[in-house]
């Protein structure tokens, strides 16, 4: 289907959830910007994740789903999407909920996945995908269903001044260097099969102090129990003194990426917060277990990001826990490797 530029005022592109994937969805906001560039272009996502979004200059309008609020709150949410008269609406999530509210948008043009029964709430169906695709080039089916060609899968997080200024204020508070490497490391994620070991992480982190590094551990919602653990494994003298090593507190998205924009390297497991840092712009090595690389981590190699993962015969295995016992895809992934990675990256 080829889109009238002229006849199209209003658009919505909608990623209801999750973290990385409503990261991994921003270039096609600006694809999106760039064909119709006339267009009001609205994003609907949960209020967790809007954020994200703020300050996207190819963005009019964020709408914020209130994941936790009351039927209230969220038919107020209903009756100002309907209201807003959209043209076009795309949906990038496809489950049972977001196809009800593409559908009651009442655009003309309604985009979707063509699944069993809620298909029929699109009037575009995007066809599931021949062959297994990245993260990134799976959700550009949207745009070529309506006949917009892809773009580049460059994903961006918009930093104010102020939230940069913030970043390098609270850096010098820490008292850390700033002519000195700043290096992030990230050990947490949702599922335990998706952690590198802590002791690994303690690890890491000792050998790039030794190599007059300076260590930032950071932490998602509910994680500082992991970063303790870590923490625990570190000498006091690592800890103190010239401040090699620190232990940065739960900050809020938009404050974690002006953290993360101010570091050379990050390093994470596969989850939210590495894509997080990809998109502020930071050298990023993500460590996989059980899960894909070549899907999650669609990222240029020369732009500094890097996936790591350790080839075992059962990876990979998309479990939660490991059914094995062993997480030898994680355990075989030795420090050492991680470390030099690093290396390679400052030196450039």
């Amino acid at each position: 289907m080829i889109l009238n530029k002229t006849s199209v005022r209003r658009i919505l592109l909608s990623r209801l959830r999750f973290m990385g994937d409503v990261i991994l969805t921003t270039p096609l906001i600006r694809r999106l910007k760039a064909a119709f560039p006339e267009a009001r272009l609205s994003y609907l996502t949960q209020d967790t994740f809007a954020p994200l979004l703020f300050h996207n200059p190819h963005l009019d309008e964020v709408i914020a789903w209130p994941v936790s609020g009351s039927i209230t709150e969220q038919g107020r949410v209903y009756y100002q999407v309907r209201q807003r008269r959209f043209d076009v609406a795309i949906d990038l999530f496809g489950n049972p909920r977001t196809a009800l509210m593409t559908w009651l948008t009442g655009a003309p043009i309604r985009v979707g996945g063509d699944f069993r029964g809620r298909g029929k709430l699109y009037n575009v169906r995007v066809p599931a995908p021949i062959t297994e695709l990245n993260a990134i080039d799976f959700h550009w089916r949207g745009l070529e269903a309506l006949g917009i060609d892809k773009g580049d899968n460059r994903t961006e997080i918009f930093l104010s001044e102020e939230e940069k200024k913030w970043a390098r204020n609270y850096i010098e508070e820490m008292s850390l260097d700033m002519t000195r490497p700043i290096v992030g490391l990230h050990p947490g994620a949702t599922w335990p099969n998706k952690r590198w070991p802590e002791k690994y992480f303690a690890e890491l982190a000792r050998q790039l102090v030794g190599k007059k590094i300076q260590v930032l551990f950071t932490q998602g919602p509910d994680e500082e129990k992991i970063v303790m653990e870590v923490m625990q494994q570190i000498s006091p003298s690592q800890r103190t003194g010239a401040a090699n090593i620190i232990s940065l507190p739960l900050l809020d998205l938009r404050r974690l990426a002006s953290m993360q924009k101010q570091m050379q390297v990050f390093v994470s497991n596969d989850c939210g917060v590495m894509h997080l840092a990809v998109a502020a712009g930071t050298p990023t090595i993500g460590l996989f277990g059980p899960s894909q690389p070549h899907i999650w981590f669609p990222y240029d190699r020369a732009a500094g990001h890097l996936a790591l993962w350790h080839e075992i015969e059962c990876r990979p295995c998309h479990k939660n826990f490991c059914p094995l016992g062993h997480l030898n895809c994680q355990n075989e992934l030795l420090p050492e490797r991680v470390a030099a990675a690093v290396l390679e990256r400052l030196r450039k």
